[in-house]
């Protein structure tokens, strides 16, 4: 198979062990190492790999924007730290013949062995992050009928989201990575290269960058979206992944 086959493939599994059970999203971090460690497309995985030697990209992920999207940004920072890269918010420029405000974007940097996993982990919590809000909005609960409701509900299922991937990025820190065979001591050396080398680049390109605040949001179904992203397991098989492959060894 070629990458856009594996691709392809790994994409159609993550969606098949949540046909069963879409609340599983914050699973699929280690679901998404382990597809790509069977199918051989992560260069972090493969046999002989060195860090130090990975090379450094910068990538756009999501579309450009006037207005913010509050949840997808959530989701990017908080995918792109787990497997160890930097974020930069950039301008481009319109091509229209008249005048127009220029558009922002988010850049990944990250390391090229990573770039697959990021973007497939992202497309895989956006899909389930938007059907799982729909059924919220579609549930006839408090406070759904009001027309912000579903947009509260993903920034507060978003922000869980990254929180919990911080959260499971410092367990594998003492535990290491037993789904995939990785002591502590291993998982920090990588992680440790891997960030020092995203910083280095993000240093060089955008030496005169500032830090942009990111503001706490509430409101009506922030509290749900978050609630329903608190009750995802993190490292729990389903009877769904069981049938396919399992997210984790435990």
């Amino acid at each position: 198979m070629n990458l856009n086959e594996v691709r392809s493939k790994i994409a159609k599994l993550l969606r098949l062990q949540t046909s069963n059970n879409a609340g599983e999203a914050a699973n699929a971090a280690a679901f998404v190492e382990k597809l790509c460690v069977k199918y051989n497309v992560s260069s972090t995985d493969c046999e002989g790999y060195d860090p130090e030697k990975d090379e450094v990209v910068e990538f756009q992920i999501g579309k450009a924007y006037r207005k913010a999207n509050v949840p997808e940004q959530n989701l990017i920072h908080g995918v792109t730290k787990y497997f160890n890269g930097q974020t930069i918010i950039t301008y481009v420029q319109s091509n229209s013949m008249y005048y127009e405000p220029p558009k922002r974007v988010m850049n990944v940097i990250a390391s090229k062995g990573n770039k697959l996993q990021i973007e497939l982990y992202f497309d895989y919590l956006v899909e389930t992050m938007n059907k799982l809000a729909d059924e919220a909005k579609k549930s006839g609960g408090y406070g759904t009928a009001r027309s912000t409701y579903k947009t509260n509900w993903k920034k507060g299922f978003s922000k869980k989201i990254a929180d919990r991937l911080l959260a499971m990025k410092n367990e594998q820190k003492r535990n290491g990575k037993p789904e995939l065979n990785e002591p502590a001591l291993v998982v920090l050396n990588r992680n440790s290269i891997e960030q020092k080398a995203t910083l280095a680049f993000l240093d060089e390109q955008y030496p005169n960058r500032t830090k942009s605040r990111r503001t706490r949001h509430s409101g009506i179904g922030y509290a749900d979206g978050s609630t329903k992203a608190e009750s995802i397991g993190l490292n729990k098989q389903t009877g769904a992944s069981q049938q396919t492959l399992a997210l984790t060894g435990n």
